[in-house]
């Protein structure tokens, strides 16, 4: 008989999730005098959370940039609620993030991330480029290593990394965090932590969806992230919110058995992308990078925006028609780089190879195909993994200073809601800022909370049943029907009647007995207990929202056709009361 001990762990600050944000938290947490912080992680830091494998790009308000274009961070606010968020925004969110992104860079730079280069032509070196406002804001760059050169540095400062351990519960006391509890996917054992503040950033909810490639995890996000944040939140009476967004099935990515994390055109495949039909005929053309010889020379003004306005609406609006053209037979559609220079090949190349599993991309298309990126046309607009993407911000609300409705929990990244597309940046500084408050509150208080075992002894009787359970379900078999049934009964298009049978049948998943073989099938086990509760928060929060809002957001309702924007123009948030039902709350935009 397999049985789990329980391991005990007290810590000042406990930060969840070793990605981008997680890493930025605990190093920042360090740097108080005496503080004992861990990093806890269900994968290894070295390469885990969505810039696992490398990201190319991360946006800032750049003043030595920004100020000789005549545009301010005012200037950018507007341009993200209006062409980025689509009006689903946070001014206070926002400013946090632009305000300190680029103070963020230059400490990314200390640590040895590269940012500066001999070609460049921009003001200090920098690679910068379009991609969310209507100014150039994106640092482009060599983010191939961040993982472990953010690992090392938080190493360096004495942060206690526990990697291969899945966090399943926080524990709280008084309306305070008081800790929390994980499992280890190596040994099985309990870990028991207790700490005096915590910070969670254990990323997005994925692996909602069936892979239409067939093969597991072939995920444009990383697969290990599976909601597990969001589970345990939810079940600690913390709202979550814009968790009804879950993407289209049919998408806009380059299609086929491999995924890269290319993005829109206008991503990390510009200046010289293509979105073309079968015959050719332009559908997205390509874009040229800003003159930056002519900065401080022409000055920014409102009709930049529009302009950058009306060229969004229209590759935007590019995403249904494509859909229309496959219903009425049309397509295939392909990404072209066939008017590209030999110098812009060689950009792209070098921005594929540091963005999500681009390396691996290269090698595949180039190295095993022998393909070439300007004659062999990749196909686009196919089916692909759903996701709750950037666009949703789905996540935990905070107040300013990214505090939860618990005291001392805080939150970052992608595990916070109410900035669309905040991503790298938003985890650099929240995770920044996060791990700064968290580390002040600890540092305030004396002594740990009292604290109940009642979490962990629940926890540890119901893993040891796992693991010696003799007749049940694997994983994989309960994962792959909850992805059914949310493919069917929560699909492109959904419907009351649908979502309600949807929740019936969720209840079937939940209740299935679960067996391991393993501490490894076990982590497994506690991933699909953590997509269920996700699932069961994206089907009650659809049914929820009595509207369509199809751009960007691909929500559609059939018996809400219309969008509503005087009843819905909302964050809606749900959360569990004390009596385990569910409740619906709306909160303010700032659009």
């Amino acid at each position: 008989m397999m049985k789990s001990k329980v391991i005990p762990v007290e810590t000042d600050v406990l930060v969840i999730g070793g990605g981008l944000a997680g890493c930025m938290a605990a190093i920042k947490a360090s740097q108080e005098e005496g503080m004992r912080v861990t990093l806890v992680d269900k994968s290894n830091t070295i390469r885990s959370g969505c810039a696992a494998s490398g990201i190319d790009h991360t946006w800032a308000y750049i003043p030595p940039v920004h100020e000789k274009m005549g545009y301010t961070i005012e200037d950018m606010a507007e341009d993200h609620r209006q062409g980025t968020a689509y009006g689903f925004f946070r001014r206070d969110l926002f400013f946090l993030v632009a305000g300190a992104n680029f103070d963020r860079v230059l400490d990314l730079e200390s640590w040895g991330i590269n940012f500066r280069y001999e070609d460049s032509k921009v003001l200090g070196g920098f690679r910068i480029v379009p991609q969310f406002h209507s100014v150039p804001t994106s640092f482009n760059f060599d983010g191939k290593p961040l993982k472990p050169t953010l690992t090392q540095e938080a190493r360096r400062r004495g942060v206690t990394i526990i990697n291969r351990v899945q966090m399943t519960d926080l524990i709280t006391a008084d309306g305070q965090t008081s800790g929390a509890v994980g499992v280890s996917v190596r040994t099985g054992d309990i870990y028991f932590f207790k700490a005096k503040a915590v910070v969670l950033s254990s990323g997005r909810s994925n692996r909602l969806s069936r892979n239409p490639t067939g093969f597991d995890f072939n995920t444009r996000m990383p697969s290990p992230m599976s909601g597990d944040g969001t589970s345990m939140a939810i079940r600690t009476g913390l709202p979550i919110v814009g968790i009804e967004f879950l993407s289209n099935i049919l998408g806009l990515g380059a299609c086929g058995n491999y995924n890269p994390n290319y993005g829109d055109p206008r991503n990390t495949v510009q200046p010289a992308a293509r979105v073309v039909d079968g015959e050719g005929n332009v559908i997205v053309d390509r874009t040229y990078f800003y003159d930056w010889g002519n900065l401080g020379k022409e000055k920014w003004t409102e009709e930049v925006r529009r302009t950058w306005l009306e060229e969004r609406k229209v590759w935007r609006g590019m995403r249904p028609t494509l859909i229309k053209r496959h219903a009425e037979g049309g397509g295939p559609f392909y990404l072209d780089f066939s008017q590209a220079t030999d110098e812009e090949i060689a950009y792209i190349e070098w921005s594929i190879g540091n963005e999500g599993k681009g390396t691996q991309f290269l090698r595949y298309f180039q190295g095993e195909e022998g393909a070439d990126l300007r004659k062999n046309r990749q196909e686009y607009a196919g089916s692909w993994p759903r996701e709750i993407s950037g666009t949703a911000a789905k996540g935990l609300w905070v107040d300013k200073d990214l505090e939860t409705d618990i005291k001392n929990l805080f939150a970052a990244g992608d595990e916070v809601a109410g900035l669309p597309w905040q991503a790298s940046s938003g985890a650099f500084t929240q995770g920044w800022y996060a791990g700064e408050m968290a580390a002040k509150r600890a540092k305030a208080q004396k002594a740990f909370l009292p604290i109940s075992e009642d979490t962990v002894k629940a926890r540890k009787e119901m893993c040891t049943e796992i693991l010696n359970r003799k007749q049940g379900f694997c994983w994989k078999e309960v994962e792959t029907g909850v992805q059914n049934l949310m493919d069917f009964y929560c699909g492109d298009v959904r419907s009351e009647a649908m979502l309600k049978r949807g929740l019936e049948r969720l209840e079937d998943a939940r209740v299935a007995p679960l067996k391991a073989g393993n501490p490894h099938e076990l982590g497994r086990c506690l991933d699909v207990k953590s997509i269920i509760d996700n699932a069961e928060l994206v089907l009650r929060s659809s049914m929820e929202r009595k509207e369509s809002r199809p751009i960007p957001f691909g929500f559609r309702r059939a018996d809400y056709p219309e969008q509503d924007d005087e009843n819905w123009k909302i964050f809606l948030a749900i959360r569990k009361d004390e009596n385990g039902e569910f409740k619906f709350s709306r909160l303010p935009t700032d659009g």
